[in-house]
């Protein structure tokens, strides 16, 4: 009877190993966090106690297991955050591929979980084939405690909803009842994503070309969609390592500094930058198409090559109303890498068979800077070394920075040879790119990947810039000169790609927004947002961005002293002074920055 009680305790005890992580992670108040361990703990507890047969209820709890592996392995692999309903809908739309190349990288938060769940699976299955029972008078004591045990629970959430700093919501604060309301919310939007084709069947932009202007309507326009790249490690954008050589001497770029989107995720970041749907309105997406519909019923010959896997996103859908629409990948079994500059040959193929009288909108969705960094580029384009270690640690942060800029070094050498393609092909031609969302690569030693809830503007800040070829200029001066005049302005790319491209080639709907276009010199911009896990928009505070990279920088430079070894470049002026006079130069510094930005904004 006793490794029967001992079995007993022995998995209550694991089952609160989530609750215990997510209070420390959380940094919850005093009855927040005795809510959050208290409850789950009667519950679990009442669960156990319900039945003699310890092995038939361990089984039946098989979910509630299932939930608690699933958030241990989320708050080792970023620190903090429940599981999200993003994080349940990354689960269906990421491939077989994206998984192998992430599982080094859970390697300890997976072996913990095994450690934890499988011996108390096995106790319970022999528990079952034993006839493992608990005797009546224990399980009417266990019942006692553990109505106790939510009393207190359900007095401590009364106590902690009255909070008038921060509120606590049973569906957001109290694990599993958060997660479990999250995999509600992520079943319901799965099914309203597969039903997209019906919901949005009857959908028109009512678009169409205004002006025929002096293009003769045969210009070309190219937007590259980039995975995973932040705008940080952008040698154009002032990182310190030339990591764009081709871009950085090409003429005719535009580039925007200050560009963010408003999603941490692929699934929601991509369809908002090819939609007229922004996180206020992202709901629309279940019956709104893309601008590639757009340029359709305007009179373009559309394009649509992928570099990635099919995953039944809105992605798919937005792709498969282009005229000729590829997923490249689909010609390759899964185990074979496929790179970025295999696109090249899609477009040059589609640009030459295409009636010179048509005008072309080609879209490019690379798999760009996506974890394993060094399955991005081929060995020629390994310019930062070592590069070679692929272990996801806080302790190969240099080794997988390295991989990681070298996948934006091969990145600058895909859009050169792509602007080398247009501008051969027809004069009047322009090239868009953006990435859907950026990364942590262990900046503050912690945070890593990208898609937690809680977004860093490593996540969000990305790169944003526009190749307008000779002819395109000269044809159309107001729109080069509004570019570079809007190149410095604060922008949410996805608020803005759509109303761009459309402005770029002159097309009118009454979905189009003029003050949304960077095409435009009437462009205003609409604040700083992140669609949040409940598809809300949140305003994002610029200051509160530069504050946790002004926490991280510092971070680093503290390292940097400490390991004797450079990291960034310290002002002149600086130099030989106390760490703590940089320090505060340095705030001072980007907090003058900050607020020039502010009132800019």
């Amino acid at each position: 009877m006793n490794r029967v009680k001992t079995f007993f305790y022995a998995f209550l005890a694991v089952m609160m190993v989530p609750n215990v992580m997510l209070v420390i992670s959380e940094r919850q108040h005093l009855f927040s966090a005795v809510a959050n361990l208290l409850l789950p703990l009667g519950i679990y507890w009442l669960l156990l106690s319900s039945c003699r047969k310890i092995g038939t209820i361990v089984w039946i709890m098989l979910p509630l297991v299932f939930l608690a592996a699933f958030q241990i392995v989320i708050t080792m692999l970023f620190g903090q955050s429940i599981i999200g309903v993003d994080m349940f809908l990354n689960v269906v739309t990421t491939n077989m591929t994206e998984i192998n190349e992430l599982l080094g990288s859970l390697v300890p938060a997976v072996a913990l979980v095994f450690g934890l769940y499988i011996p108390m699976l096995v106790m319970a299955t022999v528990a079952m084939r034993r006839r493992w029972a608990l005797d009546a008078s224990f399980i009417k004591k266990q019942r006692c405690l553990a109505a106790a045990c939510i009393i207190a629970g359900l007095s401590s959430v009364i106590v902690a909803t009255g909070d008038s700093t921060r509120p606590m919501r049973m569906t957001d604060d109290v694990f599993p009842v958060n997660v479990t309301y999250n995999l509600c919310i992520a079943v319901d939007r799965y099914v309203s994503t597969k039903n997209y084709p019906q919901t949005s069947a009857s959908f028109s932009f009512g678009a169409r070309r205004e002006v025929e202007d002096s293009t003769g309507g045969k210009e070309i326009i190219v937007l590259v969609i980039g995975e995973t790249a932040r705008a940080a490690n952008f040698g154009v954008l002032g990182y310190g390592r030339n990591t764009t050589p081709c871009l950085s001497a090409m003429e005719g770029v535009t580039v925007f500094r200050k560009a963010y989107t408003e999603s941490n995720t692929t699934h929601k970041s991509v369809p908002m930058l090819l939609s007229a749907v922004s996180a206020h309105n992202f709901n629309d997406i279940y019956r709104q198409k893309s601008v590639i519909t757009a340029c359709k019923e305007a009179g373009f010959l559309t394009a649509f090559f992928s570099n990635q896997r099919r995953n039944g996103s809105f992605i798919d859908f937005f792709g498969e109303e282009a005229d000729r629409c590829r997923f490249i990948k689909d010609d390759y079994p899964a185990e074979v890498n496929v790179m970025d500059k295999e696109l090249l040959k899609y477009v040059e193929q589609f640009v030459n068979e295409a009636p010179s009288d048509k005008p072309l909108f080609i879209v490019l969705h690379c798999y760009g800077s996506h974890f394993n960094y060094r399955e991005r580029y081929p060995e020629e384009f390994s310019v930062f070394k070592p590069d070679d270690c692929s272990e996801a640690t806080a302790s190969n942060r240099q080794s997988l920075l390295n991989a990681y800029d070298n996948t934006i070094v091969y990145t600058d050498h895909i859009l050169s040879s792509l602007v080398a393609i247009l501008d051969k092909a027809r004069d009047d031609v322009a090239m868009v790119y953006t990435s859907d969302h950026g990364e942590d690569i262990f900046d503050d030693g912690q945070h890593f990947l990208h898609a937690s809830i809680v977004p860093t503007d490593y996540q969000l800040h990305v790169p944003l810039m526009v190749w307008l070829s000779k002819g395109y200029s000269e044809h159309r001066p107001e729109i080069a000169a509004a570019m570079k005049s809007n190149a410095e302005s604060p922008i949410s790319t996805s608020q803005s790609l759509f109303h761009t491209i459309l402005d770029m080639v002159s097309i009118k709907t009454r979905y189009f927004e003029e003050s949304r276009s960077l095409a435009s010199r009437h462009y205003k911009f609409g604040g700083r947002y992140f669609i949040n896990d409940r598809n809300e928009a949140e305003e994002v505070p610029h200051s509160s961005l530069l504050t946790l990279r002004l926490m991280v920088e510092g971070s680093k430079c503290m390292e940097s002293l400490s390991k004797k070894r450079e990291r960034r470049p310290v002002s002149a002026r600086w130099r030989g002074e106390p760490m703590v006079m940089v320090l505060l130069r340095s705030i001072s510094h980007r907090l003058s920055a900050m607020r020039m930005a502010s009132s800019t904004s």
